[in-house]
């Protein structure tokens, strides 16, 4: 079954991309006339997949920069795209497009402009309720694989396997007077106006519920089994206490978190991991290579455990193609999920290419290569 995968991939995204030659013939509005060709949303704190970098080491891996990195992002899932975006642009059987003609869209830095720590990156991509109009045509960073995900928009084959895993500080113990019955954070005996929470997370991530009901049913956590299913059951209520509540209240107003019982919801890696080294939360719940990569820039957190995942979660790229308002934007959007199809299945596979580029000298797991095989076929050489 498995070495059918390449083939069904591929023929699922060109008979897509083919059936994007005829849209209908409605013109383009002046408004898209004078936007950008292609917008693509990329993330500046989501290392080691999606992150801005001020290290050219990290940028400028291949011959020729394309035009995320010229923006100096990077990563393994911006390494993908700029190669499809590079392939794009200089294929004279595709459509114009030049690297001034492509928005580069940050959206960590518009989630940090938006109220809600819950609030979804994937909003800016399939607009609905307070998102009257999309702002991307392509989301380039790493985003599981969901049912709900999958609706109304154009996804490309799975790209990389991870999990979720969780880290917690060397050395650092577990007391049981710093939390009650529930879960919830009692203040610190050395420093009464902090609070230290049991798990922290991204808020607009799968580790959300996902990750904790996987920590749940993976039975990992047994002493803390009744805090997590309050929480998941929504029932976790941690200001019942006075000085409590005024902390966290605090926390919230002057962090942008959001607090849940024994869970502290963050809207960026970056503030969920500078958290997690200051000692503000226990356990760091994520994807395995995001929550070790952001924990590993900070100097002096050092930390344990994300050696083992508790779910399977696939990467992909997601793409939105709306003919009816903007016929040439998405005749681009179309063909890029074209370039990417073939690139997986060339030789050397796009996959392997970004892997080696962005994380040399590790080599994948034994899981992870089994994984690649199925999606690219056999292994090719670099």
């Amino acid at each position: 079954m498995w070495h059918r995968l390449p083939a069904l991939a591929a023929t699922v995204l060109l008979g897509l991309s083919v059936s994007a030659q005829s849209p209908p013939n409605n013109g383009k509005t002046e408004a898209a006339e004078n936007a950008h060709k292609l917008r693509v949303g990329v993330r500046s704190e989501a290392r080691p997949f999606s992150y801005k970098s001020d290290t050219l080491l990290d940028v400028l891996t291949a011959a020729t920069p394309g035009p995320l990195a010229q923006r100096n992002y990077t990563g393994y899932m911006v390494k993908i795209c700029d190669a499809v975006l590079n392939e794009m642009m200089i294929d004279p059987r595709g459509p114009d497009l030049t690297s001034q003609e492509i928005e580069v869209v940050d959206l960590d830095t518009r989630l940090r402009e938006t109220a809600s720590v819950k609030g979804s990156r994937f909003r800016f991509l399939k607009p609905g309720e307070g998102q009257p109009e999309a702002e991307i045509d392509i989301l380039c960073d790493p985003a599981t694989i969901t049912n709900e995900r999958r609706a109304g928009l154009i996804i490309s084959p799975p790209v990389y396997l991870t999990g979720i895993s969780y880290v917690t500080r060397r050395g650092e113990q577990r007391s049981r007077d710093q939390r009650n019955e529930e879960g919830c954070p009692r203040p610190l005996q050395q420093q009464p106006d902090r609070v230290q929470f049991l798990f922290g997370l991204v808020g607009n991530t799968t580790a959300a519920n996902a990750g904790i009901r996987a920590l749940l049913d993976t039975g990992e956590m047994p002493q803390d089994r009744e805090a997590l299913i309050r929480f998941l059951r929504g029932e976790s209520d941690c200001r019942n206490d006075g000085q409590i509540k005024n902390i966290i209240d605090r926390m919230e107003d002057e962090r942008q978190v959001l607090a849940s019982g024994p869970v502290l919801l963050f809207k960026t890696h970056k503030d969920a991991s500078e958290a997690f080294c200051n000692g503000e939360i226990f356990y760091y719940v994520g994807d395995r290579e995001i929550i070790t990569a952001n924990a590993g820039t900070i100097p002096g957190c050092e930390f344990d455990n994300g050696n083992r995942t508790f779910t399977m979660d696939r990467y992909a790229i997601f793409g939105r193609v709306d003919y009816e308002t903007d016929p040439a934007r998405a005749l681009l959007v179309a063909r890029f999920f074209e370039v990417l199809s073939q690139k997986i299945l060339s030789h050397p596979s796009i996959l392997d290419q970004a892997f080696y580029d962005t994380f040399h000298p590790t080599a994948p797991t034994r899981t992870l290569e089994i994984f690649f095989r199925s999606v690219r076929g056999a292994p090719s050489e670099l």
